[in-house]
């Protein structure tokens, strides 16, 4: 294939992409918010001010200033920090839970769509079964049964979703 011709195509992909994005700005607000999301918890080693279990004993509830952004909690440590720290967890369940369900889903969907017939309609069944249970119920189960963790959490999130 021609370079050229295979560059002209990637630079209408990208031209169509960023016309859609000025299109929706929504979509851009939305992924502004995820990349602050996901950059914080990669870098949170360098944007929190104090480490995530450090204490000060001196400075035990300490409301909002200059020194403790959102103020410290009953043993003394810097809220912010941990909040910080708490999007790298979070970014980690959400993106794992997300990428579970959508393997899960896709592995259904091929299977369903490629051999059709009898299997195709026992796989709507099962999925429609599923989708009737009440999430909250299955989850505490799946939990109870594997025990509590992150990856407990993303096993019954990504199954929920899936």
């Amino acid at each position: 294939m021609d370079s050229g011709l295979a560059d002209k195509k990637r630079h209408s992909w990208l031209v169509g992409f960023f016309m859609a994005l000025l299109k929706k700005p929504l979509g851009i607000a939305g992924l502004a918010i995820t990349l602050l999301l996901l950059l914080t918890g990669i870098f949170a080693n360098f944007l929190a001010p104090y480490g995530y279990n450090q204490t000060d004993i001196g400075n035990l509830l300490v409301p909002p200033s200059a020194k403790f952004w959102l103020g410290t909690d009953a043993v003394g440590r810097d809220v912010f920090s941990r909040v910080i720290y708490g999007a790298r967890i979070s970014v980690i369940v959400g993106l794992s839970a997300s990428s579970l369900a959508t393997i899960l889903s896709l592995i259904i969907g091929v299977v369903s769509g490629y051999v059709g017939g009898k299997l195709d309609l026992m796989l709507q069944r099962i999925v429609d079964s599923w989708m009737c249970l009440p999430q909250l119920i299955v989850m505490m189960i799946v939990i109870s049964v594997l025990g509590a963790g992150m990856w407990s959490l993303i096993i019954v999130l990504g199954l929920s979703w899936g």
